[in-house]
């Protein structure tokens, strides 16, 4: 499998299958796993490594694999004596390759039936547009999505409010409008940067003990964009503790 190319499928296609937070969330723990154990037909998770993944309760993560079962992004395999459950990612790349083929079909049908009247064409061209337009809002509309107080991308914005608020208890409420706007920086962080949920929270528990970028880090907005400064010298610290411990230990 291919890596860039079956996540550029999957992100096609959950266009059309609306897909959650956390059903995303879980196809790329699976896909990660399975690009670092070299792309094995099936390949044994055990439930904490996708939890520390993703974010999700064990709950979560069944739910979440059925719907992918469901909708054929993956198959898997449960034992009932307690062993890991076996994976199967199915490519989405033949999906989306007919999928183009279609495409590509009735666009070309439709240059050629444009060409026999110009006239006919002014006036399709004209729907097109207008329909295109139509599409672009509903999208647009869709993307404003609103955050439960219990999804994943509110618990972590509020987690670093939480720790705002520790080091200036006078730092200001955040409106509802501001608080959708901080788990939408979440959201952005787990679905385009791919940053697992336990990564985010390790970095604002972090750059919140840290005495310069606790003063810097006052929104998620500010933690998406210096995430990867900040990444090097959170790194370093966290590797030097660990070989603390192992010497005191």
């Amino acid at each position: 499998m291919n890596y860039l190319m079956e996540s550029k499928a999957f992100y096609a296609s959950i266009e059309l299958n609306q897909l959650s937070t956390g059903q995303i969330a879980l196809w790329h723990a699976l896909l990660d796993i399975n690009n670092q154990v070299q792309w094995q037909e099936w390949f044994s998770v055990p439930n904490i490594v996708l939890q520390l993944h993703t974010g999700l309760s064990v709950q979560g993560i069944n739910k979440s694999r059925n719907v992918l079962k469901q909708l054929g992004y993956i198959d898997f395999k449960t034992s009932g004596n307690r062993k890991a459950t076996k994976y199967h990612l199915l490519t989405l790349l033949s999906t989306n390759s007919s999928s183009n083929s279609s495409n590509n079909s009735s666009s070309n049908s439709s240059k050629n039936g444009s060409n026999n009247s110009s006239s006919n064409s002014s006036t399709l061209n004209k729907q097109n547009k207008t329909n295109n337009s139509d599409k672009s809002q509903a999208t647009r509309h869709h993307t404003q999505q609103k955050f439960a107080d219990d999804s994943v991308e509110m618990q972590l914005a509020m987690y670093l409010f939480s720790k705002i608020k520790e080091n200036n208890p006078d730092h200001k409420k955040l409106t509802d409008s501001q608080r959708q706007k901080w788990a939408d920086s979440i959201r952005l962080m787990i679905e385009r940067d791919k940053r697992t949920p336990q990564q985010i929270q390790n970095m604002i528990d972090w750059c919140q003990a840290d005495d310069f970028w606790k003063q810097n880090i006052l929104s998620t907005a500010k933690l998406r964009k210096q995430y990867d400064t900040m990444a090097p010298k959170a790194n370093a610290q966290w590797q030097s503790n660990q070989q603390r411990k192992r010497v005191y230990s």
